[in-house]
């Protein structure tokens, strides 16, 4: 019970001396310890912090740890009670579902089961712990409030300034332990404080523009720079986990430079990739690095934040851990064919979790050579419900095409040289179909209103009613392709993935669903020699660029 608050304790302190930790305590740096271990630890690095603060003599940091540490004192003493009381449950009853109800295996869980099962944990210390966890919120509270007026002290560096916004953050978190959503609110706009601080720009500034200004005070630049990185870090992996709304990177705080914004997360390799910062802080924590090159073209993310992709003729399903699994889909069955030729053409996902994957299929019986598009059904569990050939395609020739699905499981279609827009129920069965003015290849992807949003030329995405009417488009600006459309269903935004030929790069573009353009974000260098990434997204919230080597959720 306790492990998940041992975790988040560990992870918010080690911000205070620039270390991740996995936000999972069974894969915490130490080791596999046990908890009281793991807090052993924390107090002996907190003892070590204000050895460097008594040496400073600077009252508001001090006061401010000196309450800090005499909360995490007394959360410890109440994670040591509820862990004693949980013990003597155990032994009178085994049947304790509350207390084993435990993340699934492969360690994905969803927001609302962190949010469980930490709200649980909190439940358990609030009756087992008499006064003492109550106690160590107010310990907390104060800790918070003396590093708030340490923070706002101009006179202090920003050497200063930096670690007392670290303290600010630490406390707040454990302060709201209880109330996780109010701890996110608050953090992250202390946040937008830190990092509008003039002399936090100017040292962003010097660092990404290299010039001869940055060889000067280096060493304390790269140490500062590094801290704000840590802080977005650690404050990404906790509203990662307890936050869908505030998750969305592309509302993510910015350091806004003179000539540019630079997203802490997003642009985070411009900063790790030129600093010896340890494997630990190589990646961004929105990044999977994949151990095996997949093929981006036909791939989307189900509501886990897994990711389905074709694999030769069958499908690899990709954990946020990267383990994978490979699902073989059924053959033909033998006897009524004598040669078959199988391509994956296409798949998606629906709200349930449903895998619609269309196959085109050439086969040769005794009744002469066959071409035809199936669409097959599969459970949550990779199982195939049914199979349906689509009669409606022709399938002369395999071309590239098209799928997504709106809520109520309808299949939206299309299909490179077919300028039509197909509708059909999950059964394969046409509802409708409506023209596009152009042959361009299309891209498609369907808002939480099942309008459909089709990239039909290489700068306009076209925004339909599911019967086919025009309801709007979408110009992106001058000198950009759109590459990829998906909409953001938790915060209603439609995000369009596009390349600036000039720059060699690719932007994230995110509109209101009234298509009112509200950012423009860099988001990778990229050249011809790459495969060409996929945006996708699901009614559940996750968001990804599949690219062939890595994963980045947005």
């Amino acid at each position: 019970m306790s492990s998940i608050v041992t975790s988040i304790l560990s992870t918010t302190i080690g911000l205070l001396w620039n270390k991740v930790r996995d936000t999972t305590a069974g894969k915490l740096k130490h080791g596999d310890v046990t908890g009281a271990k793991i807090r052993e630890i924390l107090v002996r690095e907190l003892n070590d912090i204000k050895t460097k603060l008594d040496g400073l003599s600077r009252k508001d940091l001090l006061s401010s740890y000196r309450f800090l540490k005499e909360g995490v004192d007394l959360l410890s003493v109440t994670l040591d009670k509820a862990k004693d009381e949980q013990k003597t449950v155990l032994n009178e009853s085994q049947d304790d579902r509350g207390e084993t109800a435990r993340m699934p295996s492969d360690g994905e869980a969803c927001v609302l089961n962190e949010a469980l099962e930490l709200s649980h944990a909190m439940g358990k210390l609030k009756i087992s712990s008499d006064n003492e966890f109550e106690s160590a919120k107010k310990r907390f509270e104060e800790a918070r409030k003396r590093a708030t007026d340490a923070f706002c002290n101009e006179s202090l560096t920003i050497k200063d300034r930096i670690f007392a916004a670290k303290l600010r953050l630490v406390s707040e978190i454990l302060e709201y332990l209880d109330s996780p959503q109010t701890a996110i609110t608050g953090c992250l706009s202390f946040l937008q404080e830190l990092q509008s601080l003039p002399a936090v720009r100017e040292i962003f500034s010097v660092y990404l523009k290299r010039g001869v200004k940055s060889q000067f005070n280096k060493a304390e630049r790269v140490e500062h720079v590094k801290s704000v990185m840590v802080i977005h870090y650690v404050l990404f992996q906790f509203v990662s986990k307890f936050s869908t709304k505030y998750s969305f990177l592309l509302a993510w705080p910015t350091i806004e430079l003179a000539d540019r914004s630079f997203h802490p997360i997003l642009h985070w390799q411009e900063v790790s990739a030129r600093t010896s910062w340890g494997e630990e802080l190589l990646e961004p924590p929105n990044k999977l690095v994949l151990n095996e090159e997949i093929h981006p073209f036909v791939s989307a993310v189900n509501g886990h934040g897994e990711i389905i992709a074709r694999y030769n003729d069958s499908i690899k399903v990709i954990s946020k851990t990267d383990e994978i699994k490979v699902i073989t889909l059924p053959e033909p069955r033998e006897g009524e064919v004598s040669q078959l030729h199988q391509y994956i053409a296409e798949l998606a996902i629906d709200k349930n979790n449903n895998v619609y994957l269309v196959r085109w299929l050439k086969t040769t019986t005794e009744n002469g050579e066959m071409n035809s598009y199936v669409l097959y059904v599969l459970d949550e569990n990779y199982d195939v419900k049914h199979s349906y050939t689509f009669d409606l395609l022709d399938a002369t020739v395999h071309n590239w095409m098209r799928i997504a699905m709106n809520s109520n499981s309808d299949i939206i279609m299309t299909k490179k040289d077919d300028p039509h827009v197909y509708v059909c129920e999950n059964t394969g069965q046409l509802k409708c179909k409506f023209e596009l003015d152009s042959t361009c290849v299309p891209i498609l992807c369907v808002s939480n209103k099942n309008e459909i949003m089709i990239r039909s030329d290489a700068r306009a995405v076209h925004i339909y009613t599911e019967e086919g009417a025009k309801k709007s488009t979408i110009i992106v600006p001058e000198g950009h392709d759109v590459r990829g459309v998906a909409f953001q269903y938790l915060n209603c935004k439609i995000i369009v993935l596009t390349k600036d030929a000039r720059q060699k790069s690719l932007f994230l573009l995110c509109y209101s669903d009234a298509g009112e353009l509200e950012a423009t974000t860099f988001f990778c260098n990229w050249s011809e020699s790459q495969w060409e990434p996929r945006i996708t997204s699901h009614p559940s919230g996750p968001v990804a660029v599949v690219n062939g080597r890595s994963i980045i959720f947005i």
